[in-house]
């Protein structure tokens, strides 16, 4: 069984550049600087949420193993600006996604996602407030892994989001194929990643929460990834961090798609046997944190 492990000055490390990235924005204020319509410019801001947060299963016993820490890190740097005054926006975006056994022996990682791709942005705009957005790209997201328990997905996607003055509604279709090892299925993205994501941001009027909601339907037993959220905003200033919850049921990382840490079977030539009738059982967990967010708005897009 593969577990990364890492010394505890790595521990301290890793929780100190969690902490400044989830304490100081990365996005720049767009008024700070100037650009003409399809001028080449690159910016270092942020893409998805950041989170640094710790919980535990409520379908499962609650152990030093099943408690753990979860992260994200997200950047994009954006590439073009309005080519051609068209309103459209391109950039490269990563994302990173770590659960990590913080309270187990010698705190293992449990596993680690890997997000990048290419995305194209337009929103159309009413009296300076977004209405429409069309968010679209390729994405490829897999554990880092090289050899038979490798897990990967590339995909291309297209999201359409409605706003309305404090709620966003969204909708994402997925296509593509993934690997299992050195073998190609269509389990990862119909199983476990799901084709359709359904989702809503609600932010009250005086911007001192935020909702989320994140329904992605599966072909197996789990039934769907549903994700909730909450954030209770510490300041009223746009780039202050949120004190955050989050419930997500289902399959959040690689290990959890399929039974490749435990039950398979590894021949001689290095391949991993694939049981495509064996899902792992879904997780519910609810985790508690800190949350950064300045764009509001596209945590249902994303």
């Amino acid at each position: 069984m593969y577990i990364c492990r890492v010394d505890a000055k790595t521990h301290r490390l890793i929780a100190a550049l969690l902490a400044v990235c989830c304490c100081v924005p990365l996005r720049a204020q767009e008024r700070d600087y100037a650009f003409g319509p399809g001028e080449r410019h690159i910016i270092l801001e942020m893409f998805r949420p950041m989170y640094f947060i710790s919980g535990i299963p409520v379908n499962s016993p609650v152990s030093k193993e099943s408690a753990d820490v979860k992260f994200q890190y997200s950047i994009k740097l954006n590439l073009f600006r309005d080519i051609a005054a068209s309103g459209v926006d391109l950039f490269f975006g990563y994302t990173q996604t770590s659960v990590w056994n913080f309270y187990a022996h010698s705190s293992p990682f449990y596993d680690n996602t890997y997000n990048p791709g290419f995305y194209a942005q337009k929103t159309w705009y009413r009296d300076g407030n977004p209405v429409h957005t069309l968010l679209g790209g390729l994405e490829h997201r897999s554990n880092g892994r090289s050899d038979a328990y490798s897990r990967s997905t590339n995909y291309g996607f297209a999201t359409y989001a409605r706003h309305f003055p404090d709620l966003v509604l969204a909708a994402t279709l997925r296509i593509g194929s993934g690997w299992y090892g050195d073998q190609r299925t269509w389990d990862l993205p119909l199983r476990y990643i799901g084709l359709l994501r359904l989702s809503a941001a609600y932010q009250t009027p005086d911007r001192s929460w935020e909702f989320q909601a994140g329904v992605t339907p599966l072909l197996n037993r789990s039934i769907a990834n549903v994700t909730l959220e909450a954030g209770w905003r510490l300041a009223r200033r746009k780039d202050n961090p949120f004190l955050f919850v989050q419930f997500h049921y289902g399959y959040e990382v690689f290990r959890d798609c399929v039974d490749e840490y435990g039950d398979s079977v590894l021949w001689p030539d290095g391949i991993v046997s694939y049981d495509h009738g064996v899902p792992t059982p879904p997780r519910a967990m609810i985790r508690f944190g800190i949350l950064v967010s300045p764009h509001s708005f596209l945590r249902a897009v994303l």
